[in-house]
């Protein structure tokens, strides 16, 4: 995929949307919305926003035991 590509036009759907949201927000801990995602449809148009995205406040999950142990 390229910076210039639409994340729709190559297959993306509402589903993908949903996590490639999760992705940022624990890998770059940076705040997208299900609604930005579908307005800039592309990389370079959310690397254009990247100073008006806020900071993620929520915890990245972690995988755990059953007995609740962090993998």
């Amino acid at each position: 995929m390229g910076i210039d590509e639409d994340f729709f036009d190559l297959g993306g759907n509402s589903l993908r949307a949903i996590r490639l949201v999760g992705l940022i927000r624990s890998g770059l801990e940076q705040e997208v919305s299900i609604r930005t995602l579908f307005a800039v449809r592309t990389v370079a148009g959310l690397s254009g926003m990247w100073q008006d995205l806020g900071r993620s406040a929520r915890p990245a999950l972690r995988r755990r035991t059953r007995e609740g142990e962090v993998l």
